[in-house]
């Protein structure tokens, strides 16, 4: 197969980045379902309120808060994908080429450590693995969270 020179990211198969996805996942129902399931018993029907309870109840509340922020954002930001430019610069130059590898499936150029990911049908920038828990790629932009 040869490279492509017109080139556009492909899609991602599993649409990254949008709340329908998200919110007809599963796996993002199970999450908010088992912060749900703790935080009721230690919040809502904690029967002892001293001051210590307070502020316990502060920190929880921040680590949660935390977590789920973490969560959203690697859930809703995309794991990168080959850019365009860099694509047609390593095409157009055959040293360039001679030092990536050639990606079958997806016709493409590959960048160091990064993979065509089976479930999102794309070249994924340092890809990790797919995560069914937060229903993306863990790649170089969400890997972080």
């Amino acid at each position: 197969a040869q490279p492509r020179l017109d080139y556009d990211p492909a899609p991602c198969a599993c649409a990254p980045c949008s709340a329908y996805r998200a919110c007809v996942s599963p796996m993002f129902l199970v999450v908010w379902g088992i912060v749900a399931v703790n935080y009721l018993p230690y919040v809502v029907w904690y029967p002892l309120r001293t001051a210590s309870w307070s502020c316990c109840i502060v920190v929880f509340h921040a680590l949660v808060g935390l977590l789920l922020a973490s969560y959203l954002m690697t859930v809703f930001t995309d794991p990168g994908t080959v850019p365009p430019e860099w694509h047609r610069a390593v095409a157009a130059d055959r040293r360039l080429a001679a030092d990536h590898r050639y990606c079958t499936k997806s016709g493409l150029y590959r960048p160091l450590r990064s993979h065509y990911c089976s479930v999102t049908r794309r070249v994924v920038l340092n890809l990790d693995h797919f995560c069914p828990w937060v229903v993306n790629a863990v790649g170089f932009y969400n890997r972080k969270f």
